[in-house]
């Protein structure tokens, strides 16, 4: 019982991390498109893709270094607890 509910309560695991560099790339593309066509120039696309790939980028790294934080605590509370344990008995 004890193991499910420590499951439950670990941060989602850093596979979604990428998917920040993907969504800024294909958002910040489909806006430069829009101002594109809007304007009349040729040069937005290619400067929303590459702001997306910058913002994604820096979004991709924020969200990893939270998931190293946030493992880090969980693995010293997790060895806390064992030595607490190995001390009360």
């Amino acid at each position: 019982m004890a193991e499910s509910s420590a499951t439950s309560s670990e941060p989602p695991r850093s596979s979604s991390a990428p998917s920040y560099l993907v969504a800024g790339v294909l958002f910040y593309g489909f806006v430069g498109w829009l101002l594109d066509q809007w304007l009349g120039t040729r040069f937005l696309v290619a400067a929303g893709v590459l702001l997306g790939g910058g913002l994604g980028t820096y979004m991709m790294i924020v969200a990893l270094r939270r998931q190293t934080a946030a493992d880090e605590a969980h693995h010293s509370n997790t060895t806390s607890n064992k030595t607490s344990n190995e001390e009360s008995e």
